[in-house]
C-alpha cells in the first residue's frame, strides 16, 4: 500500500522512465574503413556485423563502455538516429536487379557491370540488401512484394543479341500494382544495338506514360569539359541537369557529371519530369510518381560498369596522361546512384552509404 504522496510520485517517475525506455528509438552507429573493430564485447554493444568492412551497432541511450576483444583500426564513425520501423529498428532496403549483365563498357567483356551490386552490398552497412536475377523471372505479386526497389537491367537472354524477353498481361498488371502501392523502379537501357531491347522495358514502365525511343542517343565531349575527361573515361559526361524542378531536383544533388555512351532517349509523356538531357535536346533521365510509387527511366547503362566507378576494367587506368582525369576523379557515379535509389524509395529513411573512397552526401 502506498502511504504517502512521495511514494506515488516515485511510482509515477518509474513508470514514466519505463515508457520512455519502451518508446525511445535506438541510435545506430555505423563504422567503416580499414581496420574497423571485428567484434568484441561491451555494455550495450550488439556487435552485429554488416558487410564489406562495415558494422552496425546499437548504442544505448547512456554511454556504453568501449568494446573489447576485437581489433581496432582507423575506420570512420558516424551515428544515425532511426525513427521508423518496428521498435525503431529500420528494415533494410531490399533491392532486386533483374536482367542480364552488360558486355560493353570501356573495356568490352573486361569491364564488369556488377559495380552497383558490389557497392550496395559493401558500402551500405547493412541498410540495403541486393538480389541479382540474371534469368527470366516471373513477376508475380508474391515475388514483387519482397522488394522496395527493382532495377531493370538488360531484359534478354543475351544483353547484346537477345532474344529479348516478353511479359504477359498478368505480369504487367502485377508490376503496375506493385509500383502504385509504393514500389520504386529504376530502368536502364542501351545494352544492345538492337532496338528490340526497348520492348520488354516499355511493357513494364509504359503505364507511367514514359517510354524509351528506338533511336540511339549520345553526347560528344562538351566544350566546357577538358577533353582528357572524355578520353580517359571512354564516355562523355552529362552536363545538363534540371535542378529547378522540385519533384526531381534531388536526383542531381552533388552531381556534376556522369558518363553516357550510346544510349536511348526517353519520351517523358504528359506527366514525366525531365531531370537530365543531352544535346538535341534528348531526355536521358525522367522520373514520375505513380500512385504511391515512383518510376525512374535512365537512358544508358554505362553507370553500371566498374570503369565508371573505381577504374577497374578501364584501359586508361594506368595512362599517366589520365592522372586526375579518370571517372573516379571526375564523375560522381556513386552519388548519382545513391540519389536515384533514394528518390525511388523516399520512405527508406535509414538507407546510408559509408564509402571512404567515394564519399556520398546523404540527404
Amino acid at each position: 500500500m502506498l502511504r504517502s504522496s512521495s511514494d506515488i510520485a516515485l511510482l509515477a517517475l518509474a513508470l514514466t522512465g519505463s515508457l520512455w525506455s519502451l518508446n525511445s528509438c535506438k541510435t545506430s552507429e555505423v563504422l567503416s574503413g580499414d581496420g574497423i573493430p571485428t567484434g568484441g564485447t561491451g555494455e550495450g554493444d550488439t556487435g552485429s556485423v554488416g558487410t564489406g568492412g562495415a558494422i552496425i551497432r546499437d548504442i544505448p541511450s547512456t554511454p556504453s563502455t568501449a568494446a573489447t576483444g576485437g581489433s581496432t583500426g582507423t575506420g570512420t564513425r558516424s551515428t544515425e538516429v532511426c525513427t521508423d520501423g518496428v521498435g525503431c529498428v529500420c528494415p533494410p532496403l531490399n533491392v532486386a536487379v533483374i536482367g542480364k549483365p552488360g558486355k560493353w563498357g570501356a573495356n568490352p567483356n573486361g569491364d564488369s557491370d556488377t559495380a552497383l551490386q558490389e557497392w550496395l552490398n559493401s558500402s551500405s552497412a547493412g541498410t540495403a540488401k541486393v538480389d541479382n536475377f540474371t534469368d527470366r523471372t516471373k513477376l508475380t505479386p508474391e515475388f514483387l512484394a519482397l522488394y522496395n526497389v527493382i532495377i531493370l537491367a538488360s531484359q534478354g537472354e543475351d544483353s547484346n543479341r537477345g532474344p529479348f524477353w516478353s511479359y504477359d498481361d498478368s505480369e504487367v498488371a502485377a508490376f503496375r500494382a506493385w509500383v502504385e502501392n509504393g514500389g520504386g523502379v529504376i530502368s536502364l537501357i542501351g545494352y544492345s544495338g538492337d532496338p528490340g531491347e526497348i520492348t520488354p522495358v516499355n511493357q513494364l514502365i509504359g503505364f507511367s506514360g514514359m517510354t524509351y525511343g528506338s533511336e540511339g542517343v549520345w553526347t560528344s565531349c562538351p566544350g566546357s569539359v577538358d577533353w582528357r575527361v572524355c578520353q580517359c573515361a571512354h564516355s562523355s559526361p552529362i552536363v545538363e541537369w534540371n535542378r529547378s524542378d522540385p519533384v526531381i531536383a534531388n536526383l542531381s544533388n552533388d552531381v556534376t557529371w556522369v558518363g553516357l555512351e550510346n544510349g536511348r532517349p526517353i519520351n517523358a509523356g504528359d506527366n514525366g519530369h525531365v531531370a537530365a538531357t543531352v544535346p538535341g535536346p534528348k531526355n536521358v533521365l525522367v522520373g514520375r510518381t505513380v500512385g504511391k510509387g515512383r518510376v525512374l527511366a535512365y537512358g544508358d547503362e554505362w553507370i553500371s560498369y566498374t570503369s565508371q566507378w573505381n577504374g577497374e576494367g578501364n584501359p586508361s587506368a594506368q595512362d599517366p596522361n589520365c592522372t586526375g582525369y579518370l571517372p573516379q576523379n571526375t564523375y560522381q557515379t556513386a552519388q548519382f546512384w545513391y540519389n536515384m535509389i533514394k528518390w525511388s524509395a523516399p520512405s527508406a529513411t535509414c538507407f546510408r552509404i559509408v564509402d571512404k573512397d567515394q564519399p556520398v552526401v546523404i540527404w
